[in-house]
């Protein structure tokens, strides 16, 4: 099943379980979103939906509490995400990525020389 594109909320939520990979109660993720929080209800409603679209599992640790964790790594969310931006913008092709970054000069001169002695390295 593909994954969607995570919404700011929900990345934020998901960022609070890939620094916590023990798992975290609603009530613990809730206390580490920042000010202002949302309503912990509407946390949980978003909890839950992640759950659904296969980004985070839970397992009972008492009675009706949970313990609720990632369910997909951050570097294979960033896999994805990565490849999914290059086929929609680039035709799939990490060259014409960074022929754009030259092109619209968002790479230096500099940058390009260290990134070639960073390649020269390994």
């Amino acid at each position: 099943m593909a994954l969607k594109e995570l919404t700011n909320k929900e990345m934020e939520l998901m960022e609070i379980l890939w620094s916590n990979p023990d798992g975290l109660t609603m009530r613990e993720l809730y206390e580490l979103l920042p000010e202002p929080r949302t309503h912990f209800n509407t946390v949980s409603t978003f909890v839950r939906r992640l759950e659904e679209e296969n980004f985070v599992k839970h397992e009972a640790i008492a009675g009706r509490l949970f313990r609720y964790m990632a369910a997909i790594s951050r570097m294979d969310y960033e896999k994805r995400e990565q490849s999914s931006f290059l086929n929609r913008f680039f035709n799939g092709s990490h060259m014409e990525f960074v022929r754009h970054l030259i092109k619209e000069e968002k790479i230096s001169k500099e940058d390009l020389e260290e990134l070639i002695d960073f390649i020269n390295k390994d």
